[in-house]
């Protein structure tokens, strides 16, 4: 079976997002990972801890450290415990990233822009319904390496 060009291309999706990212992080002073990091929180409410974003973005540990560390120390991320839990540290963006965020939004939007142009609602619908079980395909091979058999 031969794989359809978009796993193929898979590297030119990043490389594009990373082109459309490039000017923005330039201007602010951010690297792609810090941007991820405000991105991620800000575009999931309810998981807003280092483990989340590694777990669920599937990056290193040790960067996703440096990068809320960064993040930390420039005022645009706060750690806090939630009441009676001194185990779990959690994140929470600061007013100082909102700016930063909203654009960070309008790149990702034009980004989906140039990824599905021509796409009716009701593909776009299929397509993620469609990549939602490949990412679960991935997630259990991963979680239990037998299944790659």
């Amino acid at each position: 079976m031969v794989l359809p060009a978009f796993f193929l291309r898979s590297q030119g999706l990043r490389k594009l997002y990373g082109q459309l990212f490039a000017p923005l992080l330039s201007q602010l002073g951010l690297t792609q990972l810090e941007m991820d990091i405000l991105l991620f929180l800000a575009n999931n409410p309810g998981k807003d801890t280092a483990r989340d974003i590694v777990e669920l973005r599937h990056l290193a540990k040790s960067h996703v450290s440096a990068g809320v560390e960064s993040l930390v120390e420039r005022g645009l991320l706060e750690r806090y415990y939630q009441p009676g839990n001194r185990k779990v540290i959690h994140l929470r963006l600061l007013p100082a990233a909102e700016e930063m965020v909203e654009a960070g939004r309008e790149v990702q939007r034009r980004y989906a822009g140039i990824l599905f142009r021509d796409f009716t609602p009701e593909e776009r619908r299929q397509l993620y319904a469609l990549l939602e079980r490949i990412a679960g395909n991935v997630d259990a091979a991963l979680a239990d390496p037998t299944a790659q058999k």
